[in-house]
């Protein structure tokens, strides 16, 4: 690492959010001044349209990394339907706006619940899917939507009676919906919810580790980006004053995949800067008489914009700031704590008798094929020991820690945290019950700072809605110094005090060990599974985690270990626990244990 870049890993966060918006604001009400042909005001508000889509679908594909084919559906809706209502039945544009919406959300509900459970390709077909079927029926039926012909005659846009008959004042209104749109957009972003989702982005697996609800974060932001696209198919229609099957097709769709690859899908600005440049591109062409070769060279500067800036124009812009001003973003680290926080947080605390185990494993089974990597394995954690789970490699050690954390499906057998059964309960509803773990292959979110990589750890204790994150209200920056407080807390337990404002990958591979267990603490376990934490450390490194380790087993935390080091096992188990070729061969205290016979064979060989 250069020094540039040690001191941009060093430096604090600024907060830019708020200056970006009001330059943003002041930039709608000055450009129609500035730019008041009736030419610059129509591509104002064509960019301004496709930004509404775009600035939701940011939020779907680069935040929840959930790829939709076919967002145009709702754009869909929400045109047909504001056509349809002020054309057949006289309803006021607004209303016809604002019921079309919900409808669409109210769709995305439907299909995405059970589609977004699944992974893969399957939303990206499911959207596509509605987008044809939406397309067949609107051209079917005939009577109420016109058919292949569409509908002719809708009137323009009005506020409570008050018609938007000029240029001007239509821009004027829709880039206030992009502004509003971009407000939920930054609200989001910078909250419990946009944590979770950047986590989901990174890491599924370890954003399930910390009890973050996967298919609910990932509904909710296809729900409010159908909404969003609901509102730029109302406001188009009633722009065109017309709609056909092929104003919302699917190159539309693409056009917006495209806008937000381009413009950055990890930036809520990215989908406006796209949506400009393809309508840049789009009108260049055209003025050019090369409307033919759109699709061909909107695709080559596609490509070239991702060689040059892989994160889009967005992404480009943000790594040039943070050269010459420093990285955007709240800075947490920061934060002057609310009265009584940061001060020593208790682990989660026991509901069960102290003399019973934590965890009991009974008869657990699991197979890939004709392999069994776990054959009806049984062993029990002590309330407050620290338990080694050791064996040679492949010994089915961390697929029983998937077994256990809800990672794996359990074929036979039962497990038992606190006397109640979990081995059919998901990662992240065993994660609220208080089980926290670490990974052999680290699993950090490498797209945010260390500081809210542990507050990640803290996502089961948030009470905040959805709606009041998009509302921002005031008890939402209560709990992100509540937060920020628990995370600096467990910083400073493990030894990372200072490092706040970092990224992950800039700290050393020992540290970044440490950040994993800070962030599986900052859940306040019961049970703290940790598998082979001292991978990759040399022998101070691997000393200070042995000191680690007995601080947390002191606060209260039981400890479930996997590890090869046998000195670091038998200088800090209390219990261990030995498998082989999936079964268990033996368990007991250290000493026993390193003089039986089958340990010996199992590890030396007979």
């Amino acid at each position: 690492m250069d020094g540039i870049e040690q001191a941009i890993a060093a430096r604090p966060p600024r907060d830019l959010r708020w200056p970006l918006f009001a330059a943003f604001l002041a930039a709608i009400l000055l450009y129609p001044i500035a730019f008041g042909s009736s030419y610059a005001l129509g591509a104002g508000i064509t960019v301004g349209l496709m930004a509404i889509a775009t600035v939701g679908f940011v939020l779907l594909v680069g935040y929840a990394h959930q790829l939709a084919i076919g967002q145009a559906a709702f754009c869909m809706i929400g045109g047909y339907g504001s056509a349809v209502l002020t054309t057949r039945a006289g309803w006021d544009p607004l209303a016809a706006m604002l019921v079309c919406a919900p409808v669409s959300m109210i769709v995305a509900y439907v299909v995405g619940r059970p589609v977004l459970r699944l992974h893969g390709y399957a939303l990206a077909m499911a959207s596509l899917a509605l987008q044809l079927i939406l397309g067949f029926v609107v051209t079917q039926t005939t009577g109420l939507t016109g058919g292949a012909l569409g509908i002719n005659g809708v009137p323009k846009f009005a506020l409570f009676g008050h018609v938007l008959d000029s240029d001007r004042a239509f821009f004027t209104f829709v880039w206030l919906v992009v502004a509003l749109a971009v407000l939920i957009g930054l609200n989001i972003d910078r909250s419990r919810v946009g944590r979770s989702l950047k986590a989901i982005a990174a890491s599924e697996r370890a954003a399930s580790s910390v009890a973050i609800d996967l298919p609910a974060h990932k509904v909710q932001m296809f729900v409010l980006s159908a909404g969003l696209a609901s509102l730029a198919g109302s406001l188009t229609v009633h722009y065109l004053r017309v709609i056909e099957p092929n104003v919302f097709g699917l190159q539309y769709s693409l056009n917006l995949i495209t806008a937000v690859v381009a413009g950055g899908m990890y930036s809520i600005w990215g989908g406006i800067m796209g949506a400009a440049a393809i309508v840049f591109l789009r009108e260049t062409l055209r003025l050019a008489s090369l409307p033919l070769l759109e699709g061909v060279i909107m695709g080559g500067l596609t490509m070239i914009v991702l060689l040059l800036f892989p994160r889009g124009i967005a992404g480009g812009i943000a790594v040039l700031s943070e050269r010459f001003l420093g990285r955007a973003g709240a800075d947490f680290a920061a934060m002057p704590a609310a009265e009584g926080e940061g001060a020593a947080i208790p682990p989660g605390a026991a509901t069960a008798g102290a003399e019973e185990p934590v965890l009991v494993v009974e008869d657990a089974s699991r197979a890939f094929g004709s392999l069994k990597a776990v054959d009806e394995v049984g062993f029990a954690v002590p309330r407050g020991s620290i338990t080694a789970l050791i064996g040679p490699n492949g010994a089915g050690k961390t697929t029983l820690f998937n077994l256990i954390s809800g990672d794996q499906p359990i074929d036979s057998g039962r497990v038992l945290l606190e006397g109640r059964r979990i081995d059919a309960l998901s990662g992240p509803a065993v994660a609220r019950l208080g089980l926290a773990r670490t990974f052999q292959n680290l699993e950090l979110f490498d797209n945010l700072t260390v500081l809210e990589n542990v507050m990640c750890g803290c996502t089961r204790r948030t009470r905040t809605s959805l709606a009041e994150v998009v509302l921002r209200l005031p008890r939402i920056g209560a709990e992100e110094r509540r937060l920020a407080a628990e995370a600096r807390h467990w910083l400073a337990f493990v030894g990372l005090g200072g490092s706040e404002a970092r990224t992950p990958g800039t700290l050393p591979f020992g540290h970044q060990r440490l950040l994993e267990i800070a962030r599986a603490l900052a859940l306040r376990p019961v049970l703290l599974l940790l598998d082979e934490p001292a991978s990759g450390l040399n022998d101070s490194e691997t000393e200070q985690l042995a000191d680690l380790i007995l601080r947390i087993r002191a606060s209260g935390i039981t400890v479930l270990l996997v590890e090869h080091d046998i000195r670091l096992v038998m200088g800090l188990a209390d219990h261990i626990v030995v498998v082989d070729h999936g079964r268990k061969i033996a368990e007991g205290p250290p000493e026993p244990v390193r003089r039986d016979p089958q340990v010996r064979a199992a590890y030396l060989g007979s």
